[in-house]
């Protein structure tokens, strides 16, 4: 189906307590060199100034709409955008993250160049010292499948299940809304799902998006909904991808060391011995196969095989090792 030329954008920007950052995330939005915006702020009650601030923008730009809500979490915040929309395509962008000025110009005109269902560009992480980095391979453009995208989304180097680098025909929503039980990593099952919706997806590693490190990043704190999501994500894989299930169980066993990480940098390890008991039964299982695929490295295969064999050994060196690079991080400073 041929695609208008300057279809509107339905960009959904969830808010909540976020003042310090609000302004220059809708300003980066009304600065896009795509016009055909429509701008819809949810505000998720918040306690601060952000709804007032909402709301001042929209008196600035007849393409903000400000949807006031009691606090839903980010995931009702999401749906209500969702509901709300009248755009033909949707994007999200978080509300303490910012836009560089060509994001949804490229976004929409890689849609129409490649007749895609699902456009992705890359982003680039912004330090609260202001440096930024990215850790895409440069230079990409690839047009994919369902099937091709489920190995890149599990592989490093290309892109990611958030929700605040894409641009989505609406269609691929329908009935498909946010999970309102996950405080973290609700975007993930989404995306699966919108990876296995669209028929042709098209990435492209420009990096027009900023993602802020902050204290109060809306995608911070420990949970296994990530875990949970890929475990999903795999058991999908097997049964309409079965070619990209090594790619699928290296993307659920990086997301399992990733949580199992994050938990003991909490001290946390006592809470949370069912999840290290299931992580080491997962590893045992999974990690032949993607050994076999050659997707670990050997470094990589050690570590993981040494957390099943003795998690309190695996903890002390991980342990040493973040301090000594967290060291050397600020020496560099």
């Amino acid at each position: 189906m041929a695609i208008p030329e300057y279809p509107l954008i339905s960009v959904i920007v969830p808010v909540y307590n976020v003042e310090r950052y609000l302004d220059q995330c809708l300003d980066s939005l009304v600065r896009q060199s795509y016009a055909n915006l429509e701008i819809l702020v949810v505000d998720d009650g918040s306690t601060d100034s952000s709804g007032e601030k909402c709301d001042t923008w929209a008196e600035r730009d007849f393409r903000i709409r400000v949807i006031h809500q009691a606090n839903k979490g980010l995931a009702g915040a999401r749906n209500a955008g969702l509901d709300a929309a009248r755009g033909d395509y949707i994007g999200f962008v978080d509300s303490d993250d910012y836009t560089l000025p060509d994001m949804f110009s490229t976004l929409m005109r890689n849609m129409r160049e490649f007749g895609a269902d699902l456009s992705i560009i890359s982003y680039e992480r912004e330090n609260p010292d202001g440096s930024v980095y990215s850790n895409a391979l440069s230079g990409q453009k690839i047009v994919m499948t369902s099937e091709d995208a489920f190995k890149y989304v599990n592989i490093h180097g290309y892109f990611y299940v958030v929700a605040w680098d894409k641009l989505a025909r609406k269609e691929l929503f329908d009935g498909l809304r946010y999970p309102l039980d996950a405080k973290y990593a609700e975007d993930s099952p989404v995306t699966y799902q919108l990876l296995d919706r669209a028929e042709r997806i098209v990435y492209d590693s420009t990096p027009l998006y900023r993602y802020r490190m902050t204290e109060g990043s809306q995608s911070h704190g420990i949970t296994d909904k990530f875990a949970q999501s890929t475990s999903n994500m795999l058991e999908l894989v097997r049964k309409k991808y079965p070619q990209d299930e090594p790619y699928a169980a290296y993307g659920h066993l990086e997301s399992i060391v990733g949580t199992y990480n994050r938990i003991v940098l909490a001290g946390k390890r006592k809470e949370w011995a069912e999840f290290e008991r299931f992580a080491r039964i997962r590893l045992r299982e999974l990690m032949p196969l993607t050994k076999a695929a050659g997707l670990m490295s050997k470094v990589q295969s050690l570590q993981w095989r040494l957390l099943v064999i003795s998690p309190v050994i695996y903890i002390y060196i991980y342990i040493v090792v973040t301090n000594a690079i967290i060291l050397k991080f600020r020496h560099i400073k």
